[in-house]
């Protein structure tokens, strides 16, 4: 009987969302509009198997970032993280960041990006660790969410078959896609008939689906490795001056792997691409475009537009009770945010 009283006790446990005190009306208030969609998110008690989880997180920065965003991270959810890496375009010992040799520019993340991966191939080994967690330095990560999502058992089986990457999925539409190789005439000839050979095959379902990597996205060894030993393929776009989430599933796709469904059962995100107050309050007004100049919300560069063939909830179904990441989130949210879900400003409270 004892137990079996004590096998109770612990699967409740496991089973039980980490709960903290009522947020106090300052938090809530500081909190605003994030507030709605934050109270639909729980924070999960990590089961044995979850805690053994090994994630290493790379996260995308830049030198005018450092000081701002970085010790935010440092003190509340990059504490979570296994091994924290700050990928940077300087070496700054007081944080520390490692120096990554590419561009510090939007559109030179593709360059950074394949250098980033080659170092992490080339340093670190799946024996270390089980994941590489892949965000943006105002990016707000709940580790306790993820760590349960990657051994859950669809994830877990996946994993073991192959590469996959898990994150918010979104749709680049056809036009976008062209516009960057236009005119055709001063691109690698290559380069465009590998897009193509991508936008004639996605084109009757919106585009070309690919994980955008402001709101975070995990990736199994296999995939990390699988994308390194692609780069210098011509369908993997060397050398292009391209966005680097696209660039990723772009390539990927010309080997056989797509992107997973990471919504739950009722289609609520895990992985937000944006803030909690603007998936929650985004409209939903398919008639929400420009008349006279289109036929259809699709034809835009829109939030329908960006999920063409997969769908968007806004409200009380925008978020799973136990969605991982929320992006655009910058200090003094960061520690606010923080506060909300484990009732302390910073893991330093802890000590």
């Amino acid at each position: 009987m004892v137990s079996y009283l004590l096998l109770l006790v612990l699967l409740t446990a496991v089973s039980t969302p980490f709960t903290t005190a009522e947020p106090n009306s300052q938090l809530l208030e500081q909190l605003g509009d994030n507030v709605p969609a934050m109270k639909l998110v729980n924070v999960s008690t990590l089961s044995p198997a979850a805690a053994k989880t090994r994630v290493l997180c790379w996260v995308n920065t830049y030198h005018a970032n450092h000081d701002a965003r970085l010790d935010a991270i440092k003190r509340t959810w990059g504490t979570k993280c296994d091994k924290l890496l700050f990928m940077s375009d300087v070496e700054d010992p007081r944080i520390p960041t490692v120096r990554i040799v590419a561009p510090p520019s939007h559109e030179m993340l593709w360059q950074k990006h394949r250098e980033i991966v080659r170092l992490l191939v080339r340093e670190y080994q799946e024996e270390d660790y089980d994941w590489i967690f892949k965000c943006d330095d105002d990016t707000f990560l709940i580790m306790e969410n993820l760590k349960q999502y990657l051994i859950s058992p669809d994830i877990e089986a996946l994993a073991k078959q192959g590469p996959v990457l898990l994150g918010h999925r979104m749709t680049l539409q056809w036009w976008e896609m062209q516009r960057l190789f236009e005119p055709f005439e001063n691109y690698d000839p290559d380069h465009v008939a590998a897009m193509l050979k991508v936008r004639d095959a996605t084109r009757d379902k919106g585009g070309l689906i690919y994980t955008p990597g402001g709101g975070g996205y995990a990736m199994n060894w296999a995939y990390l490795k699988t994308l390194e030993a692609a780069f210098d393929e011509p369908y993997c776009l060397p050398n292009e001056v391209i966005p680097d989430d696209w660039a990723i599933s772009f390539c990927m796709w010309h080997l056989g792997v797509t992107l997973l469904d990471t919504r739950d059962s009722e289609k609520r995100e895990r992985f937000h691409q944006y803030d909690p107050m603007d998936v929650y309050t985004k409209p939903h007004d398919e008639e929400a475009y420009d008349h006279k100049i289109f036929t259809s919300i699709y034809q835009e560069n829109n939030w329908f537009s960006d999920h063409n063939g997969i769908g968007w909830q806004n409200g009380d179904k925008c978020c799973a009770p136990d969605s991982i990441s929320f992006h655009y989130v910058k200090p003094p949210m960061m520690e606010l945010f923080y506060e909300f879900y484990y009732g302390k400003s910073s893991a330093a409270a802890d000590t």
